[in-house]
């Protein structure tokens, strides 16, 4: 079992340096461009992500040489959550739960977070494979870089990394939350087979009922 420590350090990669900047002051996708050392495109790509997960906006426009150029800033009241205490603080969590709780409670927590953790999403409706859809679309809200295929009477959803892989690093069980809330943001038959190694990466396989 190990325990997320301080001392990493990971370096910040384009939407955390484009949020620092918006901190400070407002933008256009040029400005950025340039302050960044990267091409208007990828500028303009990282802001799509940003505006969807509801931290940016235009906040107005300056005018161009052919046409107005969007001003962007941070949307009032934006969760930016830059601080390095999260992912400590939840690796040691689980630690000491996992030290205090027996097997059947951990295991009943973790259940419990991942339904609590699907109740702050909207409620979703659709056939079965369209509510796997969007429950894929939450886990990339939440940081996931999750992605879905079909096989078998299956959707597997899998990614190369983890949303909670300082949990995991700390207790394999932890995953029991994720699967718990894909259960309950689908309603449907979900299994858990993610790879809980050095770099833990998710894979969760959902059961897609036969029409009748």
């Amino acid at each position: 079992m190990m325990v997320t420590s301080w001392n990493t350090e990971k370096p910040a990669g384009a939407r955390d340096r484009i949020v620092r900047l918006l901190m400070k002051q407002q933008n256009t996708v040029g400005s950025l461009a340039t302050k960044l050392g990267v091409t208007e495109n990828a500028v303009r790509a990282q802001i799509a992500l940003l505006q969807r997960e509801g931290i940016v906006e235009i906040q107005g426009e300056v005018k161009g040489t052919r046409r107005p150029a969007a001003v962007y800033g941070l949307r009032p009241g934006a969760d930016i959550n830059f601080s390095k205490a999260y992912p400590v603080i939840l690796s040691h969590l689980i630690h000491v739960l996992a030290k205090k709780l027996d097997n059947t409670e951990f295991r009943t927590v973790m259940r419990e977070l991942g339904q609590r953790l699907a109740s702050s999403a909207s409620r979703l409706s659709g056939d079965p494979r369209e509510r796997v859809k969007a429950a894929l679309n939450f886990l990339k809200i939440l940081g996931s870089g999750a992605e879905m295929t079909k096989t078998d009477g299956k959707i597997i959803i899998s990614s190369y990394g983890c949303p909670i892989a300082e949990a995991v690093t700390a207790d394999v069980r932890s995953c029991i939350a994720m699967e718990s809330l894909l259960k309950e943001l689908t309603g449907l038959p979900v299994a858990e087979h993610c790879n809980h190694g050095e770099h833990p990466s998710c894979r969760f396989e959902i059961k897609i009922p036969s029409k009748k």
